[in-house]
């Protein structure tokens, strides 16, 4: 069970595609920096499919906020403050961080 951090937008390399090779149903994926950008366009497909795969997607609130995405997120991903991604860390006892 791993918690796999996106911090890197999806349109400006491959790290969610990497990361979607990957990741196993039991894992989490958090969004954050540039990486919040992966709820839009044609990313926020493969979200949903790994959504769909078991896989919780959590997106941190203020990067959301601060690129003007936060009232535009699919239903797929739960905002969490900083808080809850510490709370995501603890719960998860291995992190992989994509750039």
């Amino acid at each position: 069970m791993s918690l796999h951090i996106l911090c890197a937008s999806p349109f400006a390399g491959s790290c969610l595609e990497e990361c979607a090779r990957v990741i196993a149903a039991d894992d989490a994926l958090l969004l954050s920096g540039d990486g919040v950008y992966a709820a839009l366009g044609e990313a926020a497909g493969t979200l949903h499919a790994l959504h769909a795969a078991g896989v919780t997607i959590f997106a941190l609130a203020e990067d959301c906020t601060a690129r003007g995405i936060d009232t535009r997120l699919p239903g797929c991903i739960t905002t969490v403050d900083y808080g809850g991604f510490v709370d995501r860390a603890v719960a998860h006892p291995r992190t992989v961080s994509w750039f």
